[in-house]
């Protein structure tokens, strides 16, 4: 069970920004792992994890949010590098996102959203400068939307 709820945990911080240990443990709790605030602190401390600062809009609010200090590459870095450099805007509309990048980089950031195998997209479509993701519900849409925004690194608009 341990193993099963750390590579869990694994998986959650490289797919989302995590920016509290409470927050870990709700997403765990969805996930059908009963945990409690001690355990998930033992469990990040066992897996290394770190706080990193991510932009923020203010100077004293700066957000933070859980990382494996890693250089393995992973499908998940590779989406985190590829929608940090790559994806110019983000907008979204009913249970569509549109990712805009630069000429001949959408391809690229498509097929990186596509092996982060996140369970709230069906699918993606690049084209040359344009990805479109497609999100299960409406519902779902404003929390992905929100998760390639923490990855750019920018901001709700």
């Amino acid at each position: 069970m341990k193993d099963r709820r750390q590579r869990a945990i694994l998986t959650l911080v490289a797919t989302r920004p995590i920016h509290s240990q409470e927050e870990l443990a709700a997403l765990l709790e969805r996930q059908g792992f009963a945990t409690t605030q001690a355990t998930v602190s033992r469990d990040i401390k066992e897996l290394g994890l770190v706080k990193v600062p991510i932009k923020g809009d203010g100077d004293d609010d700066a957000l933070f949010k859980y990382v494996v200090p890693s250089a393995t590459a992973s499908y998940v870095s590779r989406l985190h590098r590829v929608v940090a450099e790559l994806v110019l805007s983000i907008a979204g509309s009913v249970n569509l996102i549109v990712l805009r990048t630069g000429p001949g980089s959408a391809q690229m950031v498509a097929s990186a959203i596509d092996e982060a195998n996140w369970p709230e997209i069906i699918g993606t479509v690049g084209g040359d400068d344009t990805i479109l993701v497609i999100v299960s519900s409406a519902e779902q849409m404003p929390v992905i939307k929100q998760r390639f925004l923490d990855l750019k690194g920018t901001s709700a608009a």
